[in-house]
């Protein structure tokens, strides 16, 4: 009977020859008869090594076979074989080791320059396979209808800039509206700067060479002139906001005062109008933008515009243009920013210093917040369709750019139960002209380029990288309890701003609504509560998962400083961590640990003499953090610091502190590797594969005491990518195998990693060397780069080869671009900066090595750079290596061209 794993075709390019194969209406079977010679078949006899056409295959999937046709037009049986393998058609065999350890899976070769001869079945196993999918990626289908995504939103972008580039007019300002010189210039200009166009580029240095010829007198036009001075942050504009401020001050409308029918609003020009939400709102912008900056705005104009915020809010939540008026969207978005940028610059809302001490707790609440009042207003009437409740056209983009002002302000990412941002992109990139790249005008009000600068404020702003959420949780009586301090994360978020030099942005997850995704949004996830915590299965469930693709939590516990104490939060937050982290301990970090020192050194003394910060060990790295005393409370007094307030210095120590730790977590956590809003999240998706069916690859990850636990989960995470990406059948053992003969029965690819050093006993190394006589691989990967293990393994594997055995694989091996594989000549090698806090990269082949005798290769490969760390979590950013996706193209290549060898 004929052989099919005899057939072994000289392949050069596997594309061209599968389309050939699909052509002629063939596919290998699953499982064919062993005969040691393909001369003289005849035609019924190769029809054994295929499916017939339609046949359906172990899983009860359809597959392609061999048509009658297709084997009349090949001829004799034995040139069919040949024309078979000159298409690159290698039929699949029984593989000569199986998953049941059959007698003949061992023990068949002992000369070391045929030991991988032996195995000419494995590499008809994965030929077709590896055609497969050369033929998936090069002829991939787009979806009909693809979701907006950071790259759509970016080329509008680009389309909107290029536009306002070419009205820029030749004194380097646009068209002005009537009575706001420089205003319509301040806009345009301020659009182009959130979009990422350099201070530096010749369009901004004309425009801001035209602006600084102004010194406006029009609330509209001295906040927009003020908003850009701020985001350009030249220091020589300094003294030019500084006049800004002081005109926008002694505008604003005073109690008893004249107009007195507005006090805390502004008008539109000096000495004309009572007043309007619309002016005081750009007027509120421009002071916090400018306080931001470090200029002194005095707190009663931010009490002011609060009260005058509040008096205006109707019994609904909503605000409105006319006081009598009904609400509408823009003028509801237009309260909510304003209330939250006044109130952030007060920072006396919820924990206050006093005397030398911080008191976190025990202040006055009012029992309706005009913020949570106006998000659940604009939930109830959300469309990015128009402006909600109002018949006025032509205030539709000056609603988007207010939106998009609620939504980064608030930290939600939902509002009600629309995703704000998504919706409003997909709305607005829609619009945009598809020749000029203009967004059209809406009237009078909203001429293109206003049209054009609000849509692009709305898609760049709106788009800042989140760095950290906080979680809603509890019962509705209890809300509160999931943020004490509303305003501490927005403070700390504007501190990493500023010593990062970027523009980012926070959310808030509700756990009763929150999915999956919602969570991969961001890299830090902020636990705070005083009662324990009570969430569902399934929300346990997703927080597990987060972990698991490289999300941190951070629990603080709202207790000390006049709140209560820790213990019942603290006794759930160890019960959950559990739940969360197979084997969880809760431990005092280190003193080396970077949440100490990564952005700014921190003496953990400075909140308490016995305050310390704890941590659960997970996917190498610290995954879980606890604080038993409130940092949020310290963090929303930041802007105390900043602006340099005369406070106790023992305070100042401890806001200090808390912010620094706050910084540390979030660098150490990113590395200052951010997502953009839209950009899709890399997913390891755990999917079970098949284990002990006869023909499927199996690996195993080898039980070495070497502190490989914490990375448990790399090798089948490998095997799920792998079989993912390149359709080769692999398996991988739920659990490490034991360093015996009966266990590596059946073993294809041995995995072994470690942190530590190891020794292995002669008999074990005898061991080693039959499973690598026998064809076995050896796949050594050093977790984190740990040099102690790296020496252990070489070590052990010259015990066993000889010395000098390992050596580095040249760039350009084989191993390096593996036909039906990846190209390995361009991966990301990642390495942290000795104190954690970012990465610095370099595009490089990868460092491995192999084992060679006499010239030949052996099964062993090699990485001191980790592998291991990247392969159990996406987030291994702290470990000198690769990507999950890097490192999963190097396991694969490497398991492709052993198997084939």
């Amino acid at each position: 009977m004929i052989t099919c794993r005899r057939i072994d075709g000289a392949v050069t390019s596997l594309a061209t020859k599968w389309r050939q194969h699909l052509a002629w209406g063939v596919s290998p079977r699953t499982e064919t008869n062993p005969d040691p010679s393909p001369e003289g078949a005849t035609q019924s006899q190769v029809l054994q090594c295929y499916r017939p056409l339609g046949a359906n295959d172990a899983n009860g999937s359809k597959v392609l076979g061999l048509t009658p046709q297709a084997v009349k037009s090949f001829g004799p049986a034995k040139h069919v074989l040949v024309r078979l393998a000159a298409l690159g058609i290698a039929p699949r065999v029984r593989g000569q080791r199986d998953a049941r350890g059959d007698a003949h899976s061992v023990k068949q070769f002992r000369n070391p320059s045929r030991r991988w001869l032996t195995h000419q079945a494995k590499r008809c196993r994965i030929f077709g396979a590896v055609a497969l999918f050369l033929l998936a990626f090069a002829f991939s289908p787009n979806p009909a209808h693809a979701d907006i995504d950071a790259a759509s939103v970016q080329r509008s972008i680009d389309r909107g800039v290029a536009y306002l580039r070419k009205m820029q007019n030749d004194v380097g300002g646009w068209e002005e509206f009537n009575g706001q010189p420089c205003g319509m210039s301040a806009l345009c200009t301020l659009a182009m700067l959130n979009c990422g166009v350099s201070k530096d580029d010749q369009d901004i240095v004309r425009a801001m060479r035209y602006l600084r010829t102004f010194e406006p007198d029009q609330t509209y036009s001295v906040a927009l002139q003020t908003l850009v001075y701020c985001q350009l942050g030249a220091a020589g504009d300094l003294p030019r906001i500084r006049r800004n401020v002081q005109w926008l001050v002694e505008e604003q409308i005073d109690a008893g005062g004249r107009f007195n029918t507005n006090p805390g609003g502004w008008t539109y020009n000096r000495g004309q109008g009572s007043g309007d939400p619309s002016n005081s709102q750009f007027a509120v912008l421009a002071l916090g933008a400018a306080a931001d900056r470090g200029i002194e705005v005095e707190p009663e104009t931010f009490q002011r515009a609060i009260a005058y915020w509040t008096d205006r809010q109707k019994g609904s939540g909503g605000w409105s243009y006319q006081k009598r008026g009904d609400p509408t969207g823009s003028m509801t978005c237009a309260g909510i920013a304003s209330v939250i940028i006044a109130r952030g610059r007060l920072s006396d809302s919820s924990s206050k210093v006093v005397g030398d001490n911080i008191q976190c707790c025990g202040g006055e609440q009012s029992e309706k917040d005009p913020v949570e009042e106006g998000l659940n207003w604009l939930a109830r009437n959300f469309t990015v369709q128009g402006n909600p409740s109002s018949d006025n056209k032509m205030t539709y983009f000056y609603y988007l750019y207010a939106l998009e002002r609620v939504g980064r302000l608030s930290g939600r990412r939902f509002i009600g139960n629309h995703d704000w941002y998504r919706e409003g992109a997909e709305r607005i990139v829609a619009l945009q002209d598809d020749f000029q790249g203009f967004w059209p005008s809406t009237g009078p009000l909203e001429p293109v380029n206003v049209t054009t600068s609000f849509s692009l404020l709305f898609l760049s702003k709106g788009k800042r990288q989140v760095v950290a959420a906080r979680l809603q949780h509890g019962k509705d009586d209890a809300k509160s309890d999931w943020q004490q301090h509303p305003d501490g994360l927005r403070q700390l978020v504007r501190q990493v701003e500023r010593d990062w030099r970027r523009d980012l942005t926070f959310q808030t997850i509700d756990s009763k609504t929150a999915k999956f995704a919602d969570l991969l949004q961001t890299p830090v996830l902020i636990i705070s509560g005083s009662r324990p915590l009570e969430f569902t299965d399934d929300f346990v469930e997703q927080l597990r998962s987060y972990i698991d693709q490289g999300g941190t939590i951070f629990f603080e516990s709202d207790s000390g400083d006049g709140c209560g104490p820790a213990g019942p939060f603290a006794r759930s937050v160890q019960k959950l961590s559990q739940r969360l982290v197979d084997d969880a301990v809760m431990e005092k970090l280190p003193p080396d640990h970077p949440v100490w020192f990564a952005e700014r050194k921190v003496a953990p003394a400075a909140i308490d003499k016995d305050f310390w910060m704890y941590g659960v060990q997970a996917c190498c790295r610290t995954s879980i953090f606890f604080s038993p005393r409130s940092l949020s409370c310290r963090w929303e007094l930041a802007d105390l610091v900043f602006r340099r307030q005369p406070i106790a210095e023992p305070a100042k120590e401890q806001i200090k502190a808390a912010v620094g730790i706050g910084e540390n977590m979030i660098a150490y956590a990113t590395g200052r590797e951010l997502k953009d809003k839209l950009e899709s999240r890399f997913v390891i998706e755990g999917s079970e594969l098949p284990e002990g069916r006869r023909g499927v690859n199996q690996l195993a990850t080898l039980a070495v005491d070497a502190g490989g636990q914490e990375a448990r989960r790399a090798l089948r995470n490998a095997a799920t990518l792998i079989a993912a990406r390149v359709p080769v059948d692999v398996s991988a053992a739920a659990a490490p195998v034991k360093l015996a003969r009966e266990e590596l029965i059946g073993v294809d690819v041995l995995w072994v990693h470690g942190r530590t050093e190891f020794q292995w006993t002669r008999s074990e190394r005898e061991l080693i060397a039959e499973y690598l006589d026998d064809g076995g691989v050896i796949l050594g990967s050093a977790i984190c780069g740990e040099d102690a293990f790296a020496k252990s393994f070489r070590r052990e594997i010259e015990f066993i080869l000889g010395d000098g055995s390992l050596k580095p694989v040249p760039p350009d091996h084989a191993v390096m671009n593996v036909p039906g594989s990846f190209d390995l000549t361009g991966v990301t090698i990642r390495t942290p900066s000795p104190r954690g806090e970012s990465v610095s990269k370099r595009i490089a082949v990868p460092q491995l090595e192999m084992a060679q005798t006499d010239g030949e290769v052996i099964g062993v490969f090699f990485s001191p750079l980790d592998l291991s760390c990247a392969l159990e979590s996406p987030n291994s950013i702290q470990c000198p290596g690769y990507s999950t996706e890097d490192a999963a193209k190097i396991v694969a290549n490497l398991v492709v061209f052993s198997l084939q060898q």
